[in-house]
């Protein structure tokens, strides 16, 4: 990734602008609570949206929960959506347009939903629209989701999803001089290592038993995870440079054929230092220059050289050459049959050893050339045989030959491979062709690859290997206020999980979306990788490639975007890992003055400390800007390494620098998953949640809770038109239905004056006794609200 500097505009962190309220609990009436966030419309009216539960008959309902405040207080939440039963609705979404419609996702068990509903009605579940599912283009469960609002109201959703990308297609690999090639069946990819890894001229491919891709090149050989590469070199412990090939052991371990012999890379004994084991002339090998390795079934490595081939057991090592009735000592090719046959390829025919003796095979046997290229052995135990003029096949009673020219296949065969479907592919110098036991097919390559020879092919036998069934980020909009919508689209497309995507629209058609790469927790599968951002500059028509954020102190994660003054981006992150140093364990940000075409080198956010790594990484941080296009960012930490209580921050980038960071709350219950939103021009809100202590890791015996702050920023407010009066809600009998002529009875509310969180131990209790003493005026109108609702299900709507 290119990478700009961009000098702050001064050594002075901005004032920090005073005025955070006391922060409110506005989840009075349910068990638990977590997971809000908030829409601040253009009149500067908040409308806050959590997930919640209550247990009925057994069951734990699943509901979507909203409030608002009035010149009195917050409203009593209501439960606008059941979404679902078991514990399956998490992180919510909302956003505002400018004619103060709401449009909201949820999930409902597996699936990602949009419901919209005028502000002024919000509190009403009857006027939310029907659910509309979102997500459904993978096959995996939807899980965290995102919506933004442009300047043209149009509606933008992001949401991660899992996949399973490849899984009953086919999936191939194509070495050549120039790189590496990913054909998915549909579209093509030119996979290259980083810049800085060398040249990356092909010479051998496998795939291990864990799904990793290994590739043997001029410079070394690279690991491919299908996210991350890693280049081993000699610096590493290779032997040399130049790889001619690879194959894997039943131990796992990499043997590596070098020009100087070969070496065996071992990283399942130990991880975190992988051992380096060489062997050449005088230890073992008859020759230096290595052509060939393959392994047979009793996990014994056969290795060919310029002097014939040896075989390596737990005993050590036993050669073969012409001398024991090898056809020519240079080895140019090995496989191994079912039958632990290993068949040898030379520039005078074929060998072939039976465990006891050499028999050979050349044109007299009925080969089409005595120049062996290749050999491969298909799942029918028949041995297929690449020549400098065709391919012949043995099946075990006699051969026959293909020569080149007849059908698609032309030229010297340079690479021989078998699919898991038994198809045979052969790679040459001016193509590849097929054969499927009946007829030969050409396969057509893409312009890259106008006169590259094929150097090897591999079929990749274990898609997405590196977090198998896991999430991709996928993306759709609408421009006519969410009644209809585009198709799905898959920003990430990737090999690793994908989670957390955030959606931030800037001035004109100007769409940014990021996300954390590597990890899936639902799955279980991945681990930390980057961060991830990718921009449409026509409304989410097209995207660019995404570009990832990287980091010598560990993988970017916790990833925020935020859009501030003329469209200049900046992003926040933290380092993943449980091994930081103090001084590396800090918020960076990363500045870009081009749509995120280039950014700054990282830079530490000074005077916050991000909590530990391993308490709760399932937490994500936030942004939102002013009209004054300054970024108003939430994160969670700490002022002072020795602090106790984790609170929430509020800091603001100006464009330059960074405010001081201000404690907007603090508790031993730990806040989590904060959210802001700014309204008016300078109406900021900030939510979040808190895990009670005794339960931090136990949902289901939780009391979580979801809160509120304000504060008015110092930035030109921006007030359209008057704010649409509120709909009260109405009257419902035991049954829930609307009574004929309702008795005008306002919404209960919440003193925002007392609900604040109380030193010492907090329990619903205490929240309850504040809330009569503040609605004493209206006790008795209350008391009759009450008991008509303890006759009736609490669902209203």
């Amino acid at each position: 990734m290119a990478l700009i500097l961009l000098v702050a505009a001064g050594q002075h962190s901005l004032a920090q602008e005073p005025g955070w309220t006391t922060p409110v609990m506005i989840s009075t009436n349910t068990v638990s609570s977590w997971f809000s966030d908030v829409a601040v419309d253009d009149w500067g009216r908040p409308h806050v949206i959590w997930n919640s539960g209550r247990a009925t008959e057994g069951e734990l309902m699943d509901l979507l929960m909203y409030s608002t405040p009035t010149d009195e207080g917050w409203l009593e939440p209501n439960d606008i959506e059941l979404t679902a039963y078991g514990g399956y609705t998490i992180r919510p979404a909302v956003a505002v347009d400018r004619a103060a419609i709401l449009h909201a996702t949820f999930r409902g068990e597996l699936t990602v939903y949009y419901t919209r509903a005028p502000a002024s009605e919000a509190w009403n579940a009857a006027s939310w629209s029907p659910r509309q599912s979102i997500s459904g283009a993978g096959i995996g469960s939807a899980y965290y989701s995102d919506v933004a609002v442009d300047e043209q109201d149009g509606v933008h959703i992001v949401w991660n999803e899992g996949v399973s990308a490849g899984v009953g297609e086919r999936w191939l690999w194509f070495g050549t001089p120039q790189g590496a090639f990913l054909h998915d069946g549909r579209d093509w990819r030119l996979q290259e290592p980083q810049a800085g890894m060398g040249e990356f001229v092909i010479r051998a491919m496998i795939e291990d038993e864990a799904g990793v891709q290994w590739f043997g090149t001029d410079d070394g050989v690279y690991r491919f995870d299908g996210s991350t590469w890693q280049g081993l070199t000699r610096q590493d412990g290779l032997v040399a440079q130049k790889v001619n090939c690879v194959t894997a052991d039943a131990e796992r371990r990499l043997w590596l054929g070098t020009d100087s012999g070969v070496s065996v890379y071992d990283e399942e004994a130990r991880p975190d230092e992988p051992t380096w084991n060489a062997y050449a002339v005088g230890t073992g090998l008859p020759g230096n220059t290595v052509h060939a390795i393959a392994t047979d079934h009793l996990g014994r490595v056969w290795v060919g050289t310029e002097n014939g081939v040896a075989r390596y057991d737990d005993q050590g090592w036993v050669s073969f050459s012409s001398v024991d009735g090898l056809v020519a000592d240079e080895v140019l090719a090995i496989a191994v049959s079912d039958r632990d046959d290993v068949w040898v390829g030379t520039a005078q025919g074929v060998g072939r050893y039976d465990g006891e003796r050499w028999t050979t095979y050349t044109v007299d046997s009925g080969l089409v050339s005595n120049a062996v290229t290749a050999i491969v052995v298909d799942r029918e135990d028949t041995i297929w045989v690449g020549t400098d003029r065709g391919v012949s096949r043995f099946d075990g009673l006699g051969w026959t030959s293909y020569a080149a020219g007849e059908g698609p296949m032309d030229g010297s065969v340079t690479a021989l491979m078998v699919d898991r479907e038994g198809k045979l592919w052969v790679g040459s110098g001016t193509g590849v062709s097929t054969y499927d036991g009946q007829a030969w097919a050409r396969f057509e390559l893409p312009p890259e690859f106008a006169g590259q020879p094929i150097t090897a092919i591999t079929e990749d036998r274990q898609v997405n290997a590196m977090c198998y069934l896991c999430a991709d980020i996928f993306y759709r909009h609408s421009t006519d206020g969410g009644h209809s919508w585009a198709v799905p689209v898959n920003l990430s497309n990737s090999f690793a999980g994908s989670i957390k995507p955030q959606v931030q629209v800037g001035s004109g058609s100007n769409v940014y979306v990021t996300w954390e790469e590597g990890e899936d927790w639902y799955t279980h599968g991945g681990y930390p990788v980057s961060s991830m951002f990718v921009y449409s500059p026509d409304g989410g028509n097209t995207w660019t490639e995404p570009i990832g954020f990287s980091s010598s102190i560990g993988p970017p994660q916790q990833i925020t975007l935020g859009v501030g003054q003329e469209g200049n981006l900046v992003a926040v992150w933290r380092p993943s890992g449980q091994d930081l140093l103090p001084e590396q364990d800090r918020f960076y940000y990363q500045v870009s003055a081009d749509h995120g075409a280039t950014w700054s080198e990282p830079r530490p956010i000074p005077g916050v400390i991000p909590k530990p790594w391993s308490s709760f990484n399932l937490d994500a941080y936030h942004t939102a800007t002013d009209s004054a296009g300054h970024v108003h960012l939430l994160v969670l930490g700490y002022l002072y390494s020795a602090e106790e209580d984790l609170g929430l921050m509020h800091l603001v980038w100006n464009g330059s620098e960074w405010s001081a960071p201000s404690r907007i709350y603090a508790s031993k219950d730990p806040p989590e998953w904060p959210r802001i939103d700014v309204g008016a021009g300078n109406q900021v809100y900030a939510t979040w949640f808190t895990r009670d202590e005794r339960h931090v890791a136990d949902t289901d015996g939780s009391r979580y809770r979801v809160w509120v702050s304000v504060y008015q920023a110092s930035a030109p407010s921006q007030t359209p038109v008057p704010l649409p009066t509120p709909t009260p809600p109405p009257a419902v009998d035991a049954l829930g239905q609307a009574i004929s002529t309702p008795i005008p009875t306002p919404p209960p509310f919440i003193d925002p004056a007392t609900s604040g969180l109380p030193p010492g131990l907090y329990t619903e209790s205490d929240e309850i006794g504040r809330l009569l003493v503040a609605l004493s005026p209206v006790a008795v109108i209350l008391l009759g609200v009450l008991a008509l609702r303890l006759g009736r299900p609490r669902r209203y709507g």
